[in-house]
């Protein structure tokens, strides 16, 4: 299933990273490059899958079935922390 940013979330790239601030506005995550590169992928029209397979080229000397699943490993820590949900 698709994955998107959650409406109210905000963020700022800053340099290679990215600073996200929830919902709610009590709680700032910020991201590493690698991170930060895959939040700003994050369109509502990709699964983790596709961004897997988008991503791939970006990421020397791993294979995208590895990447597949730290890309999912990833987005649970988003969905859990509340900055993600699934798109319709």
């Amino acid at each position: 299933m698709p994955i998107r940013r959650r409406e109210g979330v905000t963020f700022e790239p800053s340099g290679d990273r990215v600073v996200i601030l929830d919902p709610a506005g009590t709680v700032m995550t910020t991201l590493n490059p690698v991170g930060a590169k895959i939040w700003t992928e994050l369109d509502g029209v990709r699964t983790t899958a596709q961004l897997a397979a988008d991503l791939a080229p970006e990421f020397e000397g791993v294979d995208e079935s590895t990447l597949a699943a730290d890309i999912a490993e990833f987005i649970a820590s988003l969905r859990d922390s509340g900055l993600v949900e699934d798109s319709d």
